[in-house]
């Protein structure tokens, strides 16, 4: 994350007949379980194009419990979907899933009500703030220079706070305080091209990373390891990577927790290379997509996110709107987490220069407490091919992930294009009305057999709530 180093999809066509509940009558169907960490797959782009980007499967594996959901009448312990007089609303499938943080005994929290909220290379002495903002992860111990000791890490438990730290003689003297959540893999930023003498020369080679992974684990394997990776993961023409750089692919193979960062409103200073991606704020979504299909066994995948004006000599930097939509299109195209950069260099440094902005401290505030009143709909399998959505336009596409939790569907949906859009959403084998409830924004939609309709700002994120318990057959 150094600060030098500073990117959708077809529309989705099938309406997929999922097996019908009656609206009335007795059911013997039982509950769907929500469980685990946020699914890595099931994104449905809508409209334009990304390089390497895509809907992607969700990664299931063993661990969850129930079948359909019965939406009428009494419920059993039994597998099976509700019955009824008529078929109006879909059963919801019950996926299975598991944390990608479920095997490590001292790892992340796999409590579905935990979702990881991190800060970068933050002193302890900033807990409190940073605790009140929403953070519940420090990512420190920049290769020495910023060790947390055991009493930063007493102050951190002290706010409820996590901490990744490296695997030095001072992370491994704390080696037993559960504090600790994760090793940072250093250097940061391995894929870019490295100092070297008075210049830069080559990215650590993949192999390197993958030996000083096993390294770590051998050491302590009750930890996932942390990978701090570059913008070239959003970015094929990011010149920081230096020439003859080894491919981006070759390195979630040395992490757990593979993160990377890319701040498109920061891009816009005077760096023409970075200039090209002046505020391409769907570019920590696109980044996601690719760590997803670059790795191969359903590691966790992070995103850095722009709080701040970063750059010497810039003006530029996000709104809150704007850091807003970075987020939730990451989270929608299934980030496990994410992590704040909230430094400035402009006009002069400051560590948790987030702080000076009392708008944007107020907006992350309150996006980091709805990420966590949804955390147990972001930690659970993504429902593929139960809502669709058709923007009138392809130039500014909706992306949407949607979730479910007992008879409720969350739909998660974003612009994912500079501009504005109004939106058709449609939810597969629904002949019902019923309402959607917009999260966080104080008003309802109607839904009319099973379609509804809504508007998008630029930058613009709605997430929809539809209980279909209650909705009304014709």
């Amino acid at each position: 994350m150094a600060i030098l180093n500073h990117a959708r999809t077809g529309w989705l066509l099938v309406l997929t007949a999922l097996g019908a509940l009656g609206c009335s009558g007795s059911s013997s169907g039982s509950n769907t379980g929500v469980g685990g960490a946020s699914s890595s797959g099931g994104v449905t782009g809508v409209g334009g194009t990304a390089t390497n980007g895509g809907a992607a499967g969700a990664k299931n594996s063993a661990g969850g419990i129930g079948g359909a959901v019965g939406l009428a009448g009494a419920t059993s312990s039994g597998g099976r979907g509700g019955g009824g007089g008529s078929s109006c609303v879909p059963a919801i499938p019950s996926l299975t899933w598991t944390s990608p943080y479920a095997g490590f005994s001292r790892g992340i929290p796999s409590d579905p009500s935990f979702f990881p909220i991190s800060v970068w290379l933050q002193g302890s002495w900033h807990a409190s703030e940073m605790a009140d903002l929403g953070i519940n992860v420090y990512v420190g111990n920049n290769a020495d220079t910023d060790s947390l000791a055991a009493s930063d890490l007493a102050t951190l438990a002290s706010h409820d706070i996590y901490a990744i730290v490296g695997q030095d003689s001072v992370g491994l003297a704390n080696i037993d305080d559960p504090t600790i959540v994760g090793w940072w893999m250093t250097p940061d930023e391995p894929d870019n091209a490295q100092p070297s003498g008075s210049g830069y020369g080559l990215p650590i080679a993949p192999s390197t990373l993958v030996a000083q992974y096993n390294a770590y684990k051998a050491a302590d394997s009750t930890r996932p390891i942390y990978l701090g990776l570059g913008q070239g993961v959003a970015y094929d023409g990011w010149e920081g990577r230096g020439s003859n750089a080894p491919a981006e692919s070759g390195y979630p193979a040395a992490g757990d927790i593979v993160d990377f960062d890319i701040y498109p409103y920061n891009n816009c200073a005077d760096d023409a290379n970075e200039q090209v991606t002046c505020g391409q704020f769907w570019l920590n979504a696109i980044g996601i997509d690719r760590l997803r299909s670059w790795s191969t066994r359903g590691q966790a995948l992070w995103t850095d996110i722009e709080t701040t004006n970063i750059a010497v000599n810039s003006s530029s930097g996000p709104t809150p709107q704007q850091t807003k939509s970075e987020v939730w299109l990451a989270l929608i195209h299934g980030a496990n987490g994410i992590t704040y950069f909230v430094d400035t260099w402009n006009p002069s440094f400051r560590e948790d220069g987030i702080f000076a902005d009392t708008t944007m401290v107020a907006a992350v505030t309150t996006l980091n407490r709805q990420i966590k009143s949804l955390a147990p709909e972001l930690n659970s399998a993504t429902i593929p091919n139960v809502v669709s959505v058709a923007p009138a336009s392809s130039v500014t596409p909706i992306d949407i992930m949607v979730k479910a939790n007992g008879t409720k569907l969350y739909v998660f949906a974003a612009i994912a294009r500079d501009g504005t859009a109004s939106a058709d959403f449609a939810i597969a084998g629904m002949t019902a009305n019923g309402t959607a409830i917009v999260n966080g924004e104080g008003r309802t939609l109607p839904v009319t057999a099973g379609r509804f309709g809504d508007t998008f700002a630029a930058n613009d994120v709605h997430i929809y709530e539809v209980d279909l318990a209650a909705a009304s057959c014709p």
